[in-house]
């Protein structure tokens, strides 16, 4: 597939998750309770296990819009497979109980931490989520712009403030998603995954110093990894 084609295509593909995700959850960004009327509205055509599958492609789609600077496609691969991974666990739980909890019911009680959230944060964390989540999407969308077809290292834009913008917008998405809807599943896997794209980051990070040389090192001096404002996270 030709160069431009295949930008074309993952900017597409990219649209759509953000698309996408606006039509499900916009109106919880606004406080409507209970299932938003537009996902509601599409489960009574495609049912329940097709709207997990579109909520997973819709998010997944996101990584289109990501595009690695200077990484191994191994790394690529690996970093996706959890985040959809993340997400099957996800939405899974959230329209209905994972098979392998079903299967493995009988054993033990399943602690179910959405009703000890709603207790504790009431609506407020569904709509924080959301916002947190729109926030993430944001930063991912800003991030691939400025880094999109840039011929030498970015360091203007959102990269002036922090080195990983999209990856820092995959923590929010995730954050946001626990606050929405809390499982135990996905907040033992929530610890995992700023590991594994930390870990990435780190990977990108000695190959652009390879290249980049001084001009890299000097930038990762004085720009946080992740979060603007905390102490220099340099080469630590």
């Amino acid at each position: 597939m030709k160069t431009k084609t295949k930008d074309k295509l993952l900017i597409a593909v990219g649209i759509f998750g953000v698309v996408g995700f606006l039509y499900l959850y916009t109106v919880k960004l606004f406080g409507v309770h209970g299932r938003p009327p537009t996902s509601a509205f599409i489960e009574n055509y495609i049912g329940r296990n097709g709207i997990i599958v579109l909520n997973i492609l819709v998010f997944a789609s996101l990584l289109a819009l990501l595009p690695y600077r200077q990484i191994g496609q191994e790394s690529r691969w690996k970093s996706k497979g959890a985040f959809v991974g993340f997400l099957i666990a996800l939405f899974t739980e959230m329209f209905g109980l994972p098979l392998v909890l079903y299967i493995f019911s009988p054993f033990f009680d399943y602690p179910a931490l959405r009703p000890f959230s709603r207790q504790v944060l009431g609506s407020f964390g569904m709509i924080a989520g959301t916002w947190v989540t729109l926030a993430g999407i944001v930063l991912v969308v800003i991030g691939w712009r400025k880094i999109h077809a840039a011929k030498g290292l970015v360091t203007g834009g959102i990269y002036r403030w922090i080195r990983h913008p999209q990856y820092t917008g995959l923590f929010l998405i995730m954050l946001g998603w626990l606050l929405h809807w809390p499982t135990l599943l996905t907040l033992v896997l929530f610890p995992i995954m700023v590991l594994v794209y930390r870990r990435l980051a780190l990977s990108e990070e000695k190959q652009l110093e390879a290249g980049f040389g001084a001009e890299y090192q000097d930038y990762a001096a004085r720009t946080p990894r992740f979060f603007p404002g905390l102490v220099k996270s340099g080469h630590h």
